[in-house]
């Protein structure tokens, strides 16, 4: 932890309002009595590797402050310690330099397609930033006031004047009055500004993220790995990091302007050191530390991985009991996890090579001002407040000029999150225009009023690169009210066919007419649980209030489906569990036909959604079917529901299919042999 300690030196009022490591302006004063550079992410606690990873830089590279009144005293030059010399920096490769600026390119490319959406259509949001901004420059005035006044109580002090000392004491605290609400309000306005900004850029970007079941795309045919934690934690880094990296160029460009006038006032050549300083700086930082974006980047994606590693132990830790997997998933789950710390290491060897520059430069700032005005105050060109006044101004123009330096390694992990971002939105941009255009050939679903399901010439290829042919010219019509049951080997596509009929997989070609997506209700092996109540397990996908379906109604159709009980065992419909955890298999896909009860869709797609079930109570729940006159598409590999349908489609290896006629010769049969 770094201790302060009071300390009255020149630059007690010198320093005025810098801007803090997380782009925070405050007021400067109090004297760190040792030097701090440990990192953000090096001091946050291990179980959280992706949050450390993925905030993008919002955090510097010093000792944050503990507030404003801790910052008004705190000293403009840290204690001098013994600076280690670096390596000298590689000649730049003419092709990677070449390579940088085109993705230099592409990062300020994908920032503007993230960043301009919401600056244009809300309005009401640029008369706020517009208020940020003010306070922004108010801080700058309030910068240059502290300059002034710095200069002239050291020249009071020196010259022992006890009334002109007293008189720039008293404009200090005043100023000191009114600069701290601008300073709050600032920061506070800054990140509630931010704030409308992730909630307003989540919601646009969930808006596409679940339309035309990108979510699905995403997950089963797409390089884009962790969609939650772009969702969750990118894009709050990058709404709060923009905001922070917009203000602080803007108030470096007033400081800049400000100071510059100031220095170079007092001496010319101060101000053209500085700028070569300065400029010599950030070249030598840039090349020290151009591979830093990538390293960060790829700590991302392999943080994230590690995560999921975990978190499908946890999902599926009955499974992995059952086969006592403990050796294989850990032997898995650390090889991520060795993943993730070699390229942490990577990361770590690549700061320490820059901060060997960057430490070093930091400190020679301390007394370069000095030996280039101390001769004309030896001299007495000059009054002690201005020396004082000079320190200030070299410091705040060098931060100003300094911003690559100071904010490198912050931008390398902002550049990585916005690749990031940018890589998610281009593959929703993409299908969005593959809706509208489409994406060459693919098959054709329409919808119609009918209860009827038709496929004309369908052919099936896998959604992946590989595009594997599955089934070929497939003709079928389901009339309203039949039930047809898809059989055949395993693997053959019989799951593959009931995804193309729901719209999932549209890679090949034909045609698909169905009825409505609204009509359809899709019942898989493994029901999904949502996360709610029991209720809401029962109305899904419909929202409680919507299903216009009364607790009673609720409870005839648990009863129906033998699950009576459950508002009794777990304390009613309003209970709330993980039913995916609480529920056996057996039990989820009779909710899951509770659904279905409930919901008496047109089209019913079943994906052996009866294979925990015991014959009985299969029976019992097929026997809805007949009554009610639902069409069915299912697929199982059960004898005992040929009984249940009235048309059998079998698949081929070859992926031909042939259409079949349930006979009931062939049902007397099953049914004897299950006697």
């Amino acid at each position: 932890m770094t201790s302060y300690s009071l300390s009255f030196t020149p630059c007690f009022l010198g320093g005025g309002v810098t801007v803090g490591g997380d782009g925070r302006r405050s007021f400067v004063g109090l004297r760190p009595a040792k030097v701090s550079t440990v990192r953000w992410v090096q001091v946050r606690k291990r179980s959280e590797p992706v949050r450390t990873a993925v905030r993008m830089g919002a955090e510097g590279n010093g000792a944050k402050s503990n507030g404003v009144f801790d910052d008004v005293l705190r000293m403009s030059q840290p204690a001098v310690g013994a600076i280690p010399s670096g390596p000298p920096p590689e000649k730049p490769d003419p092709e990677e330099l070449e390579k940088q600026r085109r993705d230099l390119g592409r990062i300020l490319t994908l920032f503007m397609k993230l960043a301009t959406p919401f600056w244009k259509e809300e309005k009401g949001e640029r008369f706020r930033l517009g208020g940020v901004i003010v306070l922004t420059l108010a801080q700058a005035g309030i910068s240059v006031a502290f300059s002034y006044i710095g200069r002239d109580f050291w020249t009071a002090l020196s010259m022992k004047n006890m009334d002109k000392f007293m008189y720039q004491a008293e404009l200090f605290f005043g100023a000191l009055v009114i600069g701290t609400p601008i300073v709050v309000l600032y920061t506070y306005s800054r990140d509630m500004l931010g704030l409308r900004w992730r909630e307003w850029l989540t919601k646009k970007t969930l808006e596409d993220y679940f339309n035309s079941i990108n979510y699905y795309d995403i997950e089963n045919n797409s390089d884009v790995d962790n969609p939650d934690q772009r969702i969750a934690e990118d894009l709050a880094a990058f709404t709060q990091t923009s905001l922070q990296f917009f203000l602080t160029l803007l108030i470096s460009a007033v400081d800049l302007l400000s100071f510059s006038t100031i220095l170079f006032s007092i001496y010319p050549p101060l101000f053209l050191v500085l700028v070569g300083y300065a400029s010599m700086g950030t070249f030598l930082t840039t090349v020290i530390g151009r591979q830093l974006i990538s390293i960060n980047f790829a700590q991302l994606q392999k943080e994230a991985d590690f995560r999921y590693s975990l978190v499908r132990v946890r999902e599926n830790a009955e499974s992995i009991a059952f086969y006592r997997g403990e050796d294989r998933e850990r032997s898995t789950i650390e090889k991520r996890f060795g993943g993730a710390v070699d390229n942490f290491a990577k990361l770590l060897k690549g700061q320490r090579n820059l901060e060997f520059f960057t430490n070093g430069y930091r400190y020679l700032i301390q007394v370069l001002p000095a030996l280039v005005i101390a001769p004309l105050y030896f001299k007495g060109s000059i009054e002690f407040g201005v020396v004082n006044q000079s320190f200030s101004a070299f410091n705040h123009i060098l931060n100003d000029l300094s911003l690559v330096i100071s904010r490198f390694e912050a931008l390398s992990k902002f550049s990585a999150g916005i690749d990031r971002l940018g890589e998610f939105a281009e593959f929703l941009e993409r299908k969005v225009e593959e809706e509208k255009n489409g994406p060459g050939e693919r098959i054709e679903l329409e919808t119609t009023p009918e209860a009827t399901v038709v496929l004309e010439g369908l052919t099936l290829s896998t959604p992946d690169s590989a595009k594997r042919v599955l089934l070929k010219n497939v003709d079928l019509k389901v009339e309203k009210g039949e039930r047809v049951l898809i059989v055949g080997p395993s693997g053959v596509g019989k799951s593959s066919l009931l995804r193309a009929v729901a719209g999932l997989w549209r890679s090949g070609s034909g045609k698909v007419i169905r009825t409505e997506d609204s009509e359809v209700l899709f019942l898989p092996q493994r029901p999904y649980c949502t996360l709610g109540s029991l209720r809401e397990q029962l109305t899904y996908p419909i929202r409680p209030e919507d299903a216009n379906a009364d607790d009673q109604e609720l409870q005839d159709v648990l009863n129906r489906v033998d699950l009576g009980s459950l508002p009794e065992k777990f304390g009613g419909l309003e209970a709330e569990r993980d039913w995916s955890d609480v529920l056996s298999l057996g039990e989820q896909q009779r909710l899951a036909f509770g659904r279905l009860l409930l919901r008496k869709p047109a089209l019913a797609i079943l994906d052996e959604s009866s294979s925990a079930l015991d014959l009985e109570a299969e029976g019992r729940l097929y026997e809805f079917f007949a009554e009610s006159g639902i069409t069915v598409m299912s697929v199982g590999h059960r004898p005992s529901l040929l009984r249940y349908h009235n048309k059998k489609l079998r698949v081929l290896p070859n992926g031909e299919t042939r259409i079949e006629e349930v006979k009931r010769a062939d049902v007397a049969v099953v049914a004897e042999a299950m006697l």
